[in-house]
């Protein structure tokens, strides 16, 4: 059987390569929030590490309407994703919107590496030392000092949070790490969730298993570079193609969905170029690494160096599973997951929430089709998505409360 990766690359023969980029790709995730009728406000946080990030605060206009008064809510991408997926699909779709319709104080995050989190207080983009990093670090490093510094500006003690695939990832890899931040969520609502991967029917990323599953100098070499960003492999696989509105949508869906978990009956063709404008964001190769050897050990643990890695980093020769018992939030963590997303398995989330018992709530998405980018951007997204996770924070607003009413 060809690989799936072999057949996006054969792709770029068809695709013609000398044609113009659509003007979205120099787009932000601000000038988009403003071209759909709202305002924002930019936040920049730098970690421990050094990391500068920035955050985006969605407001209805153009004065600051963003008191105590409104529960804070964090939104966090998925790998090779940033702010903007909360943003690309418009008003119409897109759960941001609908959240601060509602009376919430909406934040965007973006994570270490993205084009929202590139800056470096000492390093550059262009050192192989930059890219040293997994999404370990930005749910133990990133993830809190997000967190913290919303609680401080908004003067909360706990926020709702929202994550997309690897944004439940690195939640999972907070709270099991750093259990003092249980208290700090009111709600979690997890997209597509990630922690066992055992079961995952990617072809892309089994078509890295034999490469990337097994840590040794290729790993070590690759893991320090940005993972698909160079531009001839942008070409090649279609990407700058599939951001011009005069591109062939139909092979543009399909190098999407052979990229992104799965052939989805509810996707809208329309977005493609708004989505590949940014998309996929860079990140480190580390990430994608990561995610291999949760597959190949089936265990949720943290970055495999090698025996002799391992032995120098966690004083042993394999590295140490996170401690999913750590994870006890104040409410349920909420997993609204699907049986046709090839990257976040239906057995692997239920594992995940039997672990967790009733610190979990399970939302399984029972439509055919319904694939990993459903979960932001399908067209059915408001009703089997978004008013649930609307109507659980709510419920969570009015218990801590007594009552809410939507400003």
């Amino acid at each position: 059987m060809k690989s799936c990766l072999i057949e996006i690359i054969f792709v770029f023969v068809v695709l013609h390569l000398d044609e113009g980029v659509d003007s979205a790709a120099g787009r932000t995730t601000a000038d988009r929030i403003l071209s759909h009728g709202y305002y924002s406000e930019s936040h920049s946080v730098t970690t421990s590490d050094g990391f500068t990030l920035q955050l985006f605060r969605i407001k209805k206009s153009r004065r600051s309407d963003n008191g105590p008064q409104r529960p804070a809510v964090l939104l966090m991408h998925g790998f090779t994703g940033s702010s903007d997926c909360w943003v690309f699909m418009g008003p119409e779709i897109a759960l941001s919107y609908e959240l601060v319709e509602r009376g919430y104080d909406v934040w965007l995050g973006n994570s270490r590496g993205n084009p929202y989190g590139m800056r470096h207080s000492s390093m550059s983009p262009k050192e192989k030392k930059y890219w040293r990093f997994s999404w370990h670090e930005i749910g133990t490093i990133d993830l809190p000092t997000m967190m913290d510094y919303i609680l401080r500006e908004t003067g909360h003690s706990a926020l709702h949070y929202v994550g997309h695939s690897q944004g439940t990832t690195i939640m999972f890899v907070l709270l099991s790490s750093r259990p003092e931040y249980n208290h700090k969520l009111k709600t979690a609502h997890m997209l597509a969730p990630i922690a066992y991967m055992k079961n995952v029917r990617s072809e892309l990323l089994l078509d890295m298993v034999p490469l990337l599953g097994t840590y040794g100098p290729l790993t070590a070499a690759l893991g320090d570079e940005p993972f698909m960003q160079q531009k001839f492999l942008q070409q090649m696989l279609g990407f700058e193609k599939c951001r011009n509105p005069d591109a062939d949508m139909k092979m543009c869906t399909y190098i999407l969905f052979s990229i992104y978990g799965g052939a989805s009956g509810y996707f809208n063709e329309s977005i493609i170029p708004e989505f590949f404008a940014t998309h996929p964001a860079s990140c480190s190769t580390h990430q994608a690494i990561h995610f291999v050897q949760l597959h190949v050990s089936g265990h949720f643990r943290q970055y495999d160096f090698g025996p002799k890695g391992n032995q120098k980093r966690y004083n042993r020769s394999t590295p140490p599973d996170y401690e999913v018992s750590n994870i006890q939030p104040r409410f349920p963590l909420h997993f609204y997951y699907s049986n046709f997303d090839e990257l976040s398995s239906k057995k692997d989330v239920e594992k995940l929430s039997e672990l967790l018992g009733n610190n979990s709530i399970n939302h399984f998405i029972d439509l055919k089709r319904f694939v990993h980018l459903d979960f932001l951007a399908a067209t059915n997204v408001k009703e089997v998505i978004n008013r649930g996770v609307i109507e659980r924070m709510d419920e969570v607003e009015l218990a801590l409360k007594g009552r809410f009413e939507p400003i």
